[in-house]
């Protein structure tokens, strides 16, 4: 499908190691969809890789660019000053209709203004509930542990984080959750649902050998546990149920608790895995299993909805899409609460949830068929895609007068069910 009247996009993100088919994280998979399936819609759209080594590449129609030569300045505050100005000039060179900025980053704020200088519209995505709270300023400045890491992450977050929220021209929330956090902090805001793309004909006709699969990254210092301890605890307290573990596990925080999954006769390990890999793994399992204490919208989730394999959570459950407690009723109509199931953070009420559809064939086809149906209707890259250009072509976006209106926006996420 193409655009009538098409845009040019600027995206900005640090990595972009998913358009070289390596293995990466669900915010980077969703900023290199968003800008795939764009381009494939007929835009134009530049990536800005702020950690690219190389100047200039293109894949699949998207262009990716590095705002500054490798190196570039010495000492620190000179590279810092001469990067925003490499940076600032590239946004202005780019002149694109849409620029979009996705999660806590050092250079939002400036990319913003650098959008507003052009009187165009500039979004900030959500990558993780946490974006909304000062405990994300960590991720900004890493360095520091304890108070002093908590004081800088604070400042950072007042510096530049809480400023490129309220400079945004709207939000995109990943959830309802999220969408109504943000009306309590008065930012304008839209709810856009994540990218998932259809799974081949081979996956889903593929067979289960494994009960449950669980998958994430935990590799810098700054970034959380993902749950892994209580990964162990459910693992160690169902040894008759087959895991399947994949994912960088790689920092020192949770070495000992990987040494001990690695000794479990009933967990099998698989290390970091490009995008084919995860599908295949996610398509040879039963179950998908989250037990971080905080998501954005896990893209593994939405990986299994659309390969027909039901949720099983211990705390998240984004936008009320999981049943509490039990397994919704095969004959239940709509998605919420329908596209598997919530432990509510009991660790001991997930063990059961987990052996119920396992031993019940009935309510794993009637869920799955259901997560299928959901995510054809609501995570269609076309229909994502289409929800972007809206907002781009929105005419309460020029010219820009500090914080916006929020009719349109308000209208948009009226639209997705977000409330308001």
């Amino acid at each position: 499908m193409s655009v009538d009247r098409p845009m040019k996009v600027c995206i900005v993100y640090p990595y972009a190691t998913w358009f070289m088919g390596r293995p990466c994280g669900g915010a980077e998979k969703q900023v290199g969809l968003l800008a795939q399936h764009l381009a494939r819609r007929g835009n134009e759209v530049t990536f800005v890789a702020l950690h690219c080594r190389a100047q200039e590449d293109e894949y699949d129609g998207v262009r990716v660019r590095c705002p500054w030569d490798a190196g570039e300045g010495s000492p620190w505050l000179r590279s810092a000053t001469q990067k925003l100005t490499s940076l600032k000039r590239l946004i202005a060179e780019v002149d694109a209709d849409l620029y979009y900025v996705r999660g806590a980053q050092v250079v939002s704020r400036w990319v913003i203004a650098g959008a507003h200088a052009l009187d165009a519209p500039a979004l900030l995505g959500l990558a993780s509930d946490r974006n909304l709270l000062p405990e994300s300023g960590r991720a900004l400045v890493p360095r520091g542990r304890g108070l002093v890491g908590q004081l800088t992450g604070v400042a950072a977050w007042s510096l530049l984080q809480r400023p490129a929220l309220r400079l945004a021209d709207a939000v995109i929330a990943q959830n309802a959750e999220q969408a109504s956090r943000c009306t309590r902090m008065g930012l304008s805001h839209a709810l856009i649902p994540s990218i998932v793309e259809p799974p081949s004909r081979e996956l889903l006709e593929c067979e289960p050998d494994c009960d449950v699969v669980w998958a994430g990254n935990v590799q810098k210092a700054a970034s959380r546990s993902k749950g892994v301890g209580r990964l162990l605890a459910l693992v160690r307290s169902l040894p008759e149920v087959r895991f399947a573990v994949a994912g960088a596990l790689q920092n020192l925080s949770v070495s000992t608790i990987v040494a001990e999954l690695e000794e479990s006769s009933n967990v099998e390990l698989f290390g970091p895995l490009d995008y084919a890999g995860t599908q295949a793994l996610i398509a040879r399992s039963r179950l998908v299993l989250n037990t971080s204490p905080a998501e954005g919208f896990s893209n593994v989730m939405l990986e299994g909805w659309a390969l027909g394999k039901p949720s099983v959570t211990l705390d998240v459950n984004p936008s009320g899409l999981l049943a509490d407690g039990r397994w919704p009723s095969p004959e239940l109509r709509g998605h919420k609460g329908a596209l598997g199931v919530c432990a509510g953070g009991d660790i001991r009420e997930l063990s059961r949830l987990i052996l119920e559809a396992l031993g019940d064939e009935a309510v794993l086809r009637g869920v799955g068929r259901r997560c299928r149906t959901y995510v054809a209707e609501v995570h269609d890259p076309d229909v994502v895609c289409a929800r972007y250009e809206d907002l781009a072509a929105a005419p309460r976006f020029t010219p820009h007068r500090g914080l916006p209106t929020h009719g349109t926006v308000q209208a948009l996420h009226r639209e997705s069910g977000a409330p308001e």
